[in-house]
C-alpha cells in the first residue's frame, strides 16, 4: 500500500513538473521579448514548450484507482486562455496525432466529443478571460470545467459504457485532479504576469524620477532667458521697417521658442509635487469644451471632429489636468491624420467606470509602437519628445485609472481613458450645470 502511494505521489510530482516547468521557462526568459519582427520565433518557442509538456504528460500518466489520467488537455486549455486559438488548435492536432500513434483509434467518439466541447467552451471563455480578476478567473474556469465533465459523463455512459458508476467515478476524479492542478497553474501564471507588470511599472517610475530630477535642476534656468529672448523678438517684430520675410522669420523664431517652453512645461509637470484637490468633473462638458478648443486646429488640418457623449457622466479629478490629457490626446490624433480625416470623441458608463474614447482615422501604429507609448523620449512624430503622453499616462494612473490603446497600421488609433465613475448624488463643479445648460441651448 505504501509503495502504491509513493508511486502515485511520484507520478503526480512528475506531471506537475512537466506542466509547470515550461510556464516558468517561458515567463522567465522569453515573454518580455515581444518585438514584432520576432513574433513568429516566440510563437514557436511557446508552442514547443506546450507541446513538450503535453507529450511528456501523455507518456507518463498518473494511475488512480485503476484509471489513468494525464494533463494533455491543460496545454490546449491554457494555450487558449493565455495564447491564441491558432496555437491551441495546432496543439490539439499534435495531441490527436500522438494519441493515434500511442493507443490507436480507441474510443474516438468520447475523445472527439470531450475535446470539441473543451475547445469550444474555453475558447468562449478566453474572449473575456483577461478582463476578469484572479478570483473570477478561477471561478469561471472551475464552473466551465464542471459543466464539461458533467456533459461528457452523460454523453459517455449513455452510448459508450455499460457501467455508469465507473464513468461517474472517472469524471469526478478527472474534475478533482484537473481543478487542483489548474488552480495552481492559474495562480502561478497570474503571479508571474503581475510581477512582470510591477517590474515594468518600477522601471517606468525610475525613468520618471530621472526625468523629474532633470526637470527640477534645469527647467527654471532655461525658461527665464527664453522668456527674455521672446520679449525682444516681439519688440523687433513690431518694427515697421521689417520686410515680410523678416517678419516671417521672427514669427518662426517665436513659435519655436513657444514650442521649447511647452516642452519645459511638460518637464515641470513631471517634477512638481502633487497636491491634489479633486473635484467632480462633468465629462460631457469637458469634452464639449475640448471640441471647441481644437476645432480651429482640426480645420487647419482638414479634420472633422464628432462628439457623442451622454449627459450625467461624472468623474473626480483636477479639471486642468483632465483638460491637459484630453487636449494632448486630441492633438496627437489630429496630427496622426496628415491627409485629413475624422476625430471621434465618445464616452460611456461601463459598470463602475467611465470610458472616454478618442478615435482617429489616421496612419495607426504597430503593436510594438503601442507598447512603447508613455515612455520618455519615445514618439512617432518627427518633432516631439514623448513627454506629453508620458504626462498624460502619469496623470490618469495617479487618479486610479488607465489608458488603453488599440491601433492598426492604416486603420487609425483608439485611446480609451478608463476612470472610476462618480456617484450621481455628488455635486458638480460650481458652474458646470450653468455652463452645460448654455452649451445645450447653443
Amino acid at each position: 500500500m505504501g509503495g502504491i502511494r509513493m508511486t502515485l505521489f511520484r507520478d503526480l510530482i512528475h506531471n506537475l513538473f512537466y506542466i509547470i516547468t515550461p510556464v516558468f521557462l517561458y515567463y522567465t526568459f522569453w515573454s518580455r521579448y515581444t518585438h514584432e519582427r520576432r513574433r513568429s520565433l516566440y510563437f514557436l518557442i511557446f508552442f514547443a514548450l506546450c507541446a513538450a509538456s503535453m507529450l511528456l504528460s501523455m507518456m507518463f500518466p498518473v494511475e488512480i484507482s485503476g484509471f489513468q489520467f494525464d494533463f494533455r488537455y491543460l496545454a490546449v486549455i491554457f494555450a487558449l486562455l493565455y495564447g491564441s486559438w491558432v496555437l491551441a488548435l495546432v496543439l490539439f492536432l499534435v495531441q490527436a496525432g500522438y494519441r493515434l500513434i500511442l493507443i490507436g483509434a480507441s474510443d474516438p467518439g468520447f475523445y472527439l466529443f470531450f475535446s470539441a466541447l473543451s475547445f469550444a467552451g474555453f475558447y468562449l471563455l478566453s474572449r473575456h478571460y483577461q478582463s476578469f480578476n484572479l478570483r473570477k478567473k478561477a471561478a469561471c474556469y472551475l464552473a466551465l470545467l464542471a459543466v464539461i465533465c458533467s456533459l461528457s459523463a452523460v454523453f459517455s455512459f449513455s452510448r459508450f459504457t455499460d457501467n455508469r458508476l465507473d464513468m461517474l467515478t472517472y469524471m469526478s476524479q478527472f474534475f478533482l485532479l484537473y481543478a487542483i492542478v489548474s488552480l495552481l497553474l492559474i495562480y502561478t501564471i497570474e503571479r508571474m504576469i503581475t510581477n512582470q507588470r510591477m517590474k515594468e511599472d518600477l522601471r517606468k517610475s525610475e525613468q520618471l524620477r530621472t526625468v523629474s530630477e532633470l526637470a527640477a535642476s534645469v527647467a527654471h534656468e532655461v525658461r527665464n532667458p527664453m522668456t527674455v529672448a521672446r520679449g525682444f523678438v516681439q519688440l523687433m517684430q513690431s518694427s515697421s521697417s521689417l520686410t515680410n520675410s523678416e517678419k516671417k522669420y521672427l514669427q518662426l523664431t517665436i513659435s519655436e521658442i513657444d514650442r521649447a517652453q511647452h516642452i519645459i512645461s511638460d518637464y515641470l509637470n513631471l517634477a512638481k509635487p502633487k497636491d491634489p484637490s479633486f473635484k467632480t468633473i462633468s465629462v460631457s462638458h469637458a469634452l464639449d469644451e475640448v471640441r471647441h478648443t481644437i476645432q480651429a486646429y482640426a480645420l487647419m488640418n482638414n479634420v472633422s471632429v464628432f462628439l457623442d457623449v451622454p449627459s450625467g457622466l461624472k468623474i473626480r479629478g483636477e479639471e486642468k489636468e483632465f483638460m491637459q490629457v484630453l487636449l494632448n490626446l486630441c492633438k496627437n490624433g489630429i496630427e496622426a491624420m496628415p491627409d485629413g480625416g475624422k476625430l471621434f470623441l465618445t464616452a460611456a458608463l461601463a459598470g463602475s467606470t467611465v470610458r472616454i474614447g478618442i478615435t482617429d482615422t489616421g496612419t495607426g501604429m504597430t503593436n510594438e509602437q503601442v507598447r512603447q507609448l508613455g515612455r520618455a523620449y519615445y514618439t512617432t512624430k518627427d518633432k516631439g519628445t514623448g513627454l506629453g503622453l508620458m504626462v498624460s499616462f502619469t496623470i490618469i494612473r495617479s487618479w486610479g485609472g488607465q489608458i488603453d490603446v488599440k491601433s492598426e497600421p492604416g486603420n487609425g488609433t483608439v485611446f480609451t481613458i478608463i476612470l472610476p465613475a462618480e456617484s450621481a448624488d455628488e455635486p458638480l463643479h460650481p458652474d458646470y450645470e450653468k455652463q452645460t445648460a448654455e452649451t445645450v441651448k447653443q
